[in-house]
């Protein structure tokens, strides 16, 4: 099965509460403004719209950082957020509701779901929800990524930055690369 059409089960959200999600990120943007998303929109928002890209498993926004940046530009500068997601949940179709705060999590079992109702929608959501979290499955590895959205609805009564610590790769994930880079180069001479 591709990671496509990889489902997932979102009992996943009922099963770990409070839920734990990690975000990497610059140093200077490690807050929950979203604002750097809204400038560079990511996959799952739009231009202008804020949003915090996590996941429920701390060694993923590693690998993203690591698949979508080239590893000569990857800044030294990092930190990794620890965020709690808490509220009592109500399951509904497609969807956590927190019915004191409105508060909703939205998921998407597939990717496939989740990309056919991005494409179909220019706000992504069906009219009148205004979810602080959508669930989409990594593309990477079969986990739950979790967008925030800082704007929507409930986003401050359940969300919170629980821990920041400086991040730095290990060195020894770059030395093959650049043995590699340099070979290249003498082979160019």
């Amino acid at each position: 099965m591709t990671p496509e059409h990889h489902a997932l089960d979102p009992d996943y959200f009922l099963t770990h509460q409070p839920l734990t999600l990690y975000r990497l990120a610059r140093a200077r943007y490690a807050n929950l403004s979203g604002i750097g998303a809204a400038v560079a929109p990511g996959r799952w928002n739009r231009p202008g719209q804020e949003a915090i890209y996590t996941s429920t498993e701390m060694g993923v926004p590693v690998l993203e950082r690591l698949v979508h940046t080239p590893k000569d530009l990857i800044p030294s500068n990092l930190a990794l957020m620890k965020l709690r997601v808490s509220g009592i949940w109500e399951t509904h179709k497609n969807a956590l509701i927190d019915p004191a705060t409105s508060g909703c999590l939205w998921f998407y079992r597939s990717l496939a779901e989740a990309k056919k109702a991005f494409q179909s929608s220019p706000h992504m959501f069906a009219v009148g929800i205004n979810p602080f979290a959508v669930a989409i499955p990594s593309v990477i590895v079969p986990v739950w990524n979790v967008v925030l959205y800082p704007k929507g609805i409930g986003f401050w009564d359940h969300v919170s930055l629980e821990s920041l610590e400086a991040f730095q790769f290990d060195p020894r994930l770059f030395t093959q690369d650049a043995a590699i880079e340099k070979a290249e180069e003498e082979t160019r001479k």
